[in-house]
């Protein structure tokens, strides 16, 4: 058998099911910038607002300053700026006492940008980002 011959059969039997078994890992996760908390709805109801936090990897990376009132015809913008990785599970709670506080959900950071939203316990928030 000649070199071109052998080579050749050993490139078409080196990819099984349509993918080279060599070929390299994944790129690791990117940095993003969670930029911009969009409220739709609270969860507390009345003038005090929602008192948020967000949690990435099991710590909070970022509080609010203020609590946060809104409604459907008025949005609040919150500024975050905080840097996260693409894949990331990011949560969002409010801040209750002397009860527990209430998760009003959760998301997964996919792609360079995109919009989170949070939709627990009757509250609607979006989260923005994009790259870092």
């Amino acid at each position: 058998m000649n070199r071109t011959v052998a080579c050749a059969l050993t490139a078409a039997t080196a990819v099984v099911g349509g993918v080279l078994p060599f070929a390299p890992a994944a790129v690791g996760a990117a940095t993003v910038n969670l930029h911009t908390l969009i409220c739709y709805e609270t969860e507390d109801w009345g003038a005090d607002g929602d008192e948020l936090y967000l949690v990435v990897d099991g710590r909070r990376i970022w509080s609010s300053a203020d609590s946060v009132d809104c409604d459907h015809d008025s949005p609040a913008r919150v500024p975050v700026n905080r840097k996260a990785s693409t894949g990331t599970e990011v949560f969002l709670y409010e801040a209750d006492s002397p009860d527990g506080d209430d998760l009003l959900g959760s998301d997964v950071i996919e792609g360079d940008r995109g919009t989170l939203v949070f939709n627990n316990d009757n509250a609607l928030y979006n989260l923005d980002y994009g790259p870092a």
